[in-house]
């Protein structure tokens, strides 16, 4: 009995001694490991940030409306920060491309598309592709202090004053003139500001100009060159209001009396089939 008890306490006390080593060669391994880590980290970080892999310049081409200065100084903001705090974003295999496309469509509205490309190892240079205008939004039909919106009825940019109207003037709508910034907000839902400028397009054929149009809760009117203007539910179908609108025009009444030098105040097209229209007074 006691020399099996002498041998249990051999191998109990071998095993523990066993498993203690074990140990401390796991810690060692583990700290190696780390510090290795670390070095390697410091290396990458110290080699990504060398001027020869750095971009030292950027460029800027395809702005108009926004000063390239205003675009330079966004970007050198980016690339001036870092990932972790130790791989700068200045370098041309780490730069965030996605992020300077996104910040600056955020940033500057007037913007439709970004494309960077690097040129000659470290320059960045940025394509712009700026909105094109479609016509003015205004806050009032008066008003000469006016924003250029796009094909999509986004508000992008300050428009300058025009002498003459050299785009159609929009008023009203989604936006909250007490709410700032005006820029970047739409002045109707994409989908509904297609179906305006479609209607509005058509218009020309039946030998109709718009210059003005004003959208109301519910209603839209739209005034003409030379006087007079149209008054549409918002809601109704456009293409059948346009079916109404030409019949009108070609009704023999309607052009008896412009014939005779008549002005047409206004023409209603809320009403179905139903078109009211009123000459203006005295004629």
């Amino acid at each position: 009995m006691v020399k099996k008890t002498d041998s249990h306490f051999y191998k109990t006390k071998r095993s523990g001694s066993l498993a203690a080593r074990r140990l401390r060669a796991r810690i060692i391994i583990c700290v190696l490991i780390s510090i290795i880590f670390f070095l390697v980290t410091f290396c990458l970080s110290w080699f990504l940030s060398q001027p020869f892999v750095v971009i030292n310049n950027v460029s800027v081409s395809g702005n108009s409306l926004i000063v390239a200065n205003d675009i330079l100084s966004v970007v050198k903001n980016i690339l001036a920060d870092s990932y972790f705090g130790l791989f700068t974003k200045s370098n041309i295999f780490l730069y965030p491309e996605k992020n300077i496309q996104k910040t600056l469509a955020a940033v500057f509205p007037a913007i439709k598309s970004i494309h960077g490309n690097l040129e000659n190892w470290q320059t960045l240079h940025l394509s712009i592709e700026e909105r094109a205008p479609l016509a003015l939004w205004c806050q009032s039909a008066e008003a000469t202090d006016c924003f250029y919106i796009d094909e999509d009825g986004l508000i992008f940019a300050v428009a300058p004053v025009f002498s003459s109207n050299i785009f159609v003037k929009f008023t009203g709508g989604e936006i909250n003139v007490s709410s700032s910034p005006i820029v970047g907000k739409n002045f109707l839902p994409v989908e509904e500001f297609h179906r305006v400028t479609f209607f509005l397009d058509f218009l020309a054929p039946l030998g109709l100009t718009p210059t003005i149009f004003e959208a109301s809760v519910g209603v839209y009117q739209i005034s003409l060159k030379g006087g007079g203007s149209l008054i549409i539910n918002s809601s109704d179908d456009l293409t059948t209001i346009l079916k109404n609108l030409e019949t009108i025009l070609r009704s023999d009444n309607l052009k008896k009396a412009l014939a005779r030098g008549g002005a047409i105040d206004y023409i209603d097209l809320r009403y179905g089939n139903k078109v009211f229209y009123k000459f203006k007074s005295g004629e």
